[in-house]
């Protein structure tokens, strides 16, 4: 499978390079995506996550991008709540390959259904966004049900 992919933690942006990768692996609970389109944030290559898995190895080369939008192409043993063909949104784990490839790996609970009326390239936009906003109101901001919030100007991203 062709995937962008980094091989220095230290080199800039401009090193990407697009080669063949290896076909993801699913793991129990997982999903593969074909991925229709993904978001890329160049900060994501400074992040330590990016470059070792959850055991604290090294990954390299690794594959940038972490939003997604695409079609369930295989679902793993253990994993329910999505079927093969689905439309999906969601957000990769930092640990892991991203989406800057033709299909991603991704943990079923990580991933939503796509409404039909949103095109792909529209859904990749909103994972990012999506979780700032919550960790912003819920995590930060300490709102709870019952609780109402004015957004004043609401500006940015």
């Amino acid at each position: 499978m062709r995937a962008i992919r980094a091989h220095d933690r230290d080199a800039p942006v401009d090193s990407l390079v697009a080669e063949e990768a290896p076909y993801p692996y699913a793991g129990e609970g997982d999903v593969v995506v074909k991925v229709h389109a993904a978001c890329f944030t160049p900060g994501e290559l400074t992040w330590p996550a990016s470059w070792v898995d959850r055991g604290g190895r090294e990954r390299a080369p690794v594959v940038p991008g972490h939003e997604v939008s695409g079609e369930v192409a295989e679902v793993s043993v253990g994993t329910t709540g999505l079927s093969v063909g689905q439309r999906v949104v969601g957000l990769t784990d930092w640990n892991r390959d991203g989406t800057l490839a033709e299909y991603v790996a991704v943990e079923a609970r990580n991933l939503a259904p796509l409404p039909a009326g949103i095109d792909h390239v529209h859904a990749a936009a909103l994972p990012m966004p999506g979780l700032t906003a919550w960790q912003g109101l819920f995590v930060h901001g300490r709102i709870e049900t019952g609780q109402s919030v004015l957004v004043h100007g609401a500006g940015g991203g």
